[in-house]
This record gives structure tokens, sequence and C-alpha cells, in this order.
């Protein structure tokens, strides 16, 4: 199923959380307006989305809530009371969540309470199209990968830089006074080779799990929203907007207007300042940004004579 170009654009920023759900684990993003929602659910094997109007959510909640009177808005902010308090918190829905899966669908069913009466919902999600799974996960997955992999290169040539520190320090004399600190010197390659040999087959279980760390996520939503602003640049460039000249009357009337406004502008002296808020540096999630101090320059003191 195909993702629109305008509800991706909101669900695109958002980072996976977990939904858990009696024995499944789900990651999720989902959005909610007054007329509608988008949901994309994923358990790592494979990615389903839905995306429901204004005319979806009335039909559907006629046919599962039928004594059951409210406007749209009422259902939407609902559903949100229910499933956003879920996302991360661990604790299991299955008291108001059940899933149901078939072949290329999945069924979330909702069973709660709203102003004293039953309420019931289901979520249809069909699974997402490659383009969707590639944008969501796989795209930023890799983005993300390359920054920590250029943040851990950093994080070993400061250790280098540390250990020359201390040798230094102990060439000239300096003694440790509490042995508890003391530390081996850092060699990459003995470090690297440990990582692969023993952390990666403990690390490759977590991926059955999904879950991202709040830290994973603030970075996956800096990779992404990168990524939006990339993408639309590209488009602006390849599709410019090209403005014809006016002509005729039309000609006439836009002059006559362009020289009103000149003229309003002059008048009140009215000054228009443009203000662009830089992209998120996705590095600045993994490190410490390097803050550079400037110290006042001395006034030259002034004497009698001077």
């Amino acid at each position: 199923m195909a993702v629109s170009h305008d509800t991706d654009a909101h669900l695109l920023p958002l980072p996976w959380k977990s939904l858990q759900i009696g024995e499944s684990t789900f990651l999720c993003k989902v959005h909610f307006t007054e007329s509608s929602y988008s949901l994309l659910l994923s358990d790592l094997t494979s990615v389903w989305f839905e995306e429901a109007g204004p005319d979806v959510i009335q039909e559907r909640s006629k046919e599962l809530n039928k004594r059951l009177k409210a406007p749209i808005s009422s259902f939407l902010s609902h559903l949100s009371r229910l499933l956003l308090p879920l996302l991360d918190s661990g604790e299991d829905g299955q008291h108001r969540f059940s899933c149901q899966r078939t072949e290329g669908t999945l069924m979330l069913h909702v069973k709660s309470q709203l102003s004293g009466l039953p309420f019931y919902w289901e979520f249809h999600c069909r699974e997402a199209n490659v383009s969707a799974v590639c944008r969501h996960l796989v795209r930023p997955l890799i983005s993300m990968t390359t920054a920590l992999d250029g943040q851990c290169q950093e994080l070993a040539a400061l250790l280098l830089r540390k250990d020359a520190e201390i040798q230094d320090y102990q060439e000239s004399g300096a003694v440790l006074t509490r042995d508890r600190l003391k530390t081996e010197t850092f060699d990459e390659a003995s470090f690297q080779e440990s990582f692969l040999t023993e952390n990666v087959q403990r690390l490759s279980g977590l991926g059955r799990t999904a879950t991202f760390s709040h830290r994973l996520q603030r970075l996956y939503s800096a990779v992404t929203t990168a990524d939006s602003k990339e993408n639309s640049r590209a488009e602006d460039a390849e599709h410019p907007q090209d403005v014809l000249p006016p002509t005729g009357e039309d000609s006439g009337t836009a002059i006559k207007e362009e020289h009103l406004v000149s003229q309003q502008s002059m008048d009140f002296g009215y000054q228009q300042k443009k203000s662009e808020v830089p992209p998120t540096d996705v590095f600045s999630l993994t490190q410490h940004a390097q803050i550079s101090v400037s110290k006042p320059k001395k006034k030259k003191a002034k004497g009698l004579f001077t």
C-alpha cells in the first residue's frame, strides 16, 4: 500500500516507538488530526500502514458503534488517548488492544468505553510498499549507522590523544594517587576485534526486539528531517516554478500594484527580514559540540600625559 505525499511528510520525522500488545512487539508511528489518522506498524518482518479520512472513519464508526453517536473528532481524540500513552511506556496494551494477522494485512482491534458506552475500533492495516519501507526504515538506518560510525572514529581518536597526554604527564613525574583510576592504553585494533567476537552475537539477539532508545529516536528524527529538506530542495531544482510575465490588462494592473506596494514600503519604512532555521546536524546528537570562547580585548590604560 502506497503512502500519500502529505501523509509521508507528517509521518517521516516521527521516531519509531515501541508498542507492546500481548506477546507481539511493534515499532509504531501514528499521526492524528481532528478528522483523520495515519498509522505505520512494523515487527521487523513486515511493515503495515493505514490512512483513514473522514468518510472512512464515519462509515466504520457506524458499523462498529451503532449505539454511540459522536463527532469524528471525539472518536479520534479518544483513540489518541488510548494509543499514544502506550508508546514507549513498556505497558502491555492487551486489555484494550488485540491484533490479528492475515496474509498481507494486520487488523488492530480496540475495545474501550466512551461516554459510558462500549466503544470499538479496528485499524485495517495493509502491507506498505517497498518505497515506504525504504524511506521510513532502510535509508534512515543507513544514515544513522554512518553517523554512529563517525562518532566511534572520533571517540577512538580522542582516546589515543588522551593516552598521549597521560604518558606526557607520567614522563614529567606525575603519579596516580588512586590506583582504581588506572586504565590500560587504548588499542583500537584489539578493541574492534573484541567487539566483533564478544558483543555482536549478544547484540544480534536484540535485533529481534522492536525498540529504539531515546537517543536513537532523536537521531532518527534528525536524519529524516534532514533527508526531507534535501528531497524538497532536489524537487524544487528539478521542477522549478517559472513565473511568466503578465500581459495585456493584467500587466498594467500588476505594474500599478507593484508600484503601490513599493510606495507603501518606502512610506512606512517596511523591512522584511528572512530567518532560516539551519537543518539539524546529525553529528550534534552523537557528540559534544566544541564551544569556542572569545576573550574580550584589553583596553589600553590611559595615563595623565597620554
